[in-house]
């Protein structure tokens, strides 16, 4: 593995997708009412924060992942699946839940593999100020005398949430080492995903979740989607379905009990809507 990785800047793309056209936004609609009839949200909850997470679930329903500009290049791609395969994975005997990221053993190598600074994860709970609107950040720090990476992982969330917010925030560390740090960089995961389709950095985090969560076995298996036709809802719809019913059990998670607020069960959801269409093209333009 190459110790780093040529960039520009044009290669941080920053062009947002295009907006979808009438047909298009009628079959995000239909999608979006099935799927918020899956996960028991009713139309009468439908608040002002509701209402902002389902703008970030329509966005996200709608482009086209394959033609996001700020998709990183294929070989920056086919080297963090090499990452995930014989690094992470190798790295943690009971592989099969993202919450395993945080495992000490795969910390210690990837900041050996990426240093030469240490590696720090911190997990706590975080309702104040920004609440659960912060997943987590990953920055630089001066901590006592040693200069460090740190992770910081906001536990109030759901496991499964946390543990996407870790290998998205251990792929802005492995970026950073293969493209470059950023001066005094600082990168915060929120609750708007739309947002990551126009940063490479974020997309390339992003991209970690991805292949840790799906294997291409999968993905082959149950035919990938990237993005939303006239009359292909269904389609989609039973994918993202398929996408839930892989991922939520592993996790201990469950769109459908009430005692997750209704915001946050569509954030949920969006954010496994975002990582499944992700998945899918990087099988289809990367083969990864």
């Amino acid at each position: 593995m190459s110790a780093a990785m040529t960039s520009s800047p044009a290669m941080a793309k920053r062009i947002a997708p295009r907006e979808p056209d009438a047909l298009a936004t009628r079959e995000v609609d239909r999608l979006v009412s099935k799927l918020l009839g899956e996960i028991k949200v009713p139309f009468g909850s439908l608040g002002t924060r509701v209402l902002t997470q389902l703008a970030d679930l329509k966005r996200i329903l709608s482009t086209d992942y394959l033609n996001v500009p700020a998709l990183p290049q294929k070989p920056l791609l086919k080297e963090l699946a090499q990452v995930v395969e014989k690094d992470i994975k190798q790295h943690i005997p009971t592989y099969g839940s993202l919450s395993d990221l945080g495992s000490p053993r795969l910390l210690g190598h990837l900041g050996k593999l990426f240093g030469p600074r240490e590696l720090e994860l911190r997990a706590e709970p975080y309702t104040t100020g920004a609440g659960l609107s912060l997943r987590g950040f990953y920055c630089r720090a001066d901590l006592g005398k040693k200069s460090k990476f740190v992770i910081f992982v906001n536990t109030a969330h759901h496991p499964g949430a946390v543990g996407a917010t870790l290998g998205h925030e251990l792929g802005h560390f492995i970026y950073g080492s293969l493209v470059g740090e950023k001066a005094a960089h600082t990168a915060f995961m929120e609750g708007a995903f739309a947002n990551h389709l126009v940063e490479e950095d974020e997309l390339f985090a992003d991209s970690l979740v991805a292949l840790a969560a799906y294997s291409p076995d999968w993905i082959r298996k149950i035919g990938s989607i990237t993005h939303l036709e006239p009359g292909s809802s269904d389609v989609l719809f039973n994918s993202i379905k398929d996408a839930y019913e892989q991922i939520g059990p592993a996790h201990g998670l469950d769109l459908t009990k009430s005692k997750l607020a209704a915001a946050l069960r569509v954030r949920y959801l969006t954010s496994m809507a975002h990582f499944f269409k992700l998945r899918c093209a990087l099988y289809k333009s990367v083969g990864v």
